[in-house]
């Protein structure tokens, strides 16, 4: 087992190397955060011990920029500092890392948290295919922290994007509604919805009119889906259709048979948990195979809990303007 070492201390790495190679580990070392990226990608280890504080990378970043590639986010990321602030713990923990040690945990604590990261990733990495050893230039790790940045960038915009519909909107289906769109500038789908299977409804969207049969298909997939992932047990047919403000049926489906069928070869369909229950389930179509890439399934994991939270929200508010509608009218009619 393999571990990388990254300290601007050199005194510090050799007490560390000390240390490990004692309990018989292989030991590589990094004195700053630029040196480790490359390190890591030229050594494979199986974890890396992170200082914070270090000298061209942050390492806040290098754990930031290691987690967000999928061929390197399954090793485990130890922070070991002498910082031992709520803020620097919470950041941490928002980077990604595995764990958080003070350097005052030298010792048995620090080998019995690098013995446990490496066994529960032995646990969760057995059909993982090991990512090949490759030599990053300075200029191709800055180039990817760049790219990490601007990634996070792009999802805190659409977050706060998404979070600002349940602050301007009126009600349960204009919410959904709103969200569906910005979700269509953001993901290439021919129609999406989101259903919501205590109440039988798909709220629906497409980009452009379908046929009959591929609306059916789409409807009997959402049921199917909404039958493995909440406690509905509805049918298609059943789901009543529930279009944005204006938008005919008659415009988005086509009923004779001059739009063609295309089928449905991508399909996702992503439970929206809220306080640890499903409010909802998102589906989304495309008639292409492969419709759907890795970044469009990361931005829908961006997303996920935030359209989930501003659906349940919505939700709840309509609840109380129909509880008050109805304690109103009993009191007109007493």
């Amino acid at each position: 087992m393999k571990v990388l070492v990254a300290d601007d201390s050199p005194v510090l790495i050799k007490a560390l190397s000390k240390l490990l190679e004692q309990a018989g580990y292989e030991v590589a070392a990094a004195s700053d955060g630029l040196e480790a990226v490359q390190r890591f990608y030229e050594e494979a280890p199986d974890l890396v011990l992170l200082d914070i504080n270090m000298p061209k990378l942050h390492g806040y970043v290098v754990c930031r920029l290691l987690k967000e590639d999928p061929a390197a986010r399954s090793v485990p990321i130890l922070i070991l500092t002498s910082r031992n602030s709520n803020e620097d713990r919470y950041w941490a923990d928002r980077s990604g890392a595995d764990g958080y040690l003070t350097k005052e945990s030298m010792g048995e604590e620090l080998l019995d948290a690098v013995q446990s990261a490496t066994a529960s990733r032995a646990l969760a990495d057995l059909s993982q295919i090991e990512a090949p050893t490759q030599t990053l230039e300075e200029s191709d790790v800055l180039a990817r922290v760049c790219e990490v940045l601007d990634r996070k960038l792009f999802e805190a915009s659409i977050v706060n994007d998404i979070v600002a519909v349940g602050v301007r909107a009126d009600d349960l289906h204009e919410t959904i509604n709103e969200t569906l769109n910005i979700l269509g500038r953001l993901i290439d789908f021919d129609a999406g919805g989101i259903l919501l299977h205590e109440d039988q409804q798909l709220v629906f969207r497409v980009t452009e009119q379908i046929s009959m049969p591929d609306f059916d298909a789409f409807r009997d997939l959402t049921a199917l889906r909404g039958r493995q992932f909440t406690t509905a047990d509805a049918e298609g047919v059943d789901l009543e259709l529930i279009l944005s403000a204006g938008v005919e049926e008659a415009s988005i489906i086509d009923t004779t048979g001059a739009v063609p069928d295309m089928g449905w070869h991508s399909f996702e369909s992503i439970p929206l948990w809220s306080k640890g229950d499903v409010v909802a389930l998102l589906v989304l179509g495309a008639h292409a195979q492969d419709g759907f890439s890795d970044n469009a399934r990361r931005t829908l994991r961006t997303v996920e809990p935030h359209l989930a939270t501003v659906i349940d929200s919505a939700r709840q508010y309509q609840r109380i303007i129909e509880q008050e509608a109805r304690s109103s009218l009993s009191s007109l009619l007493d």
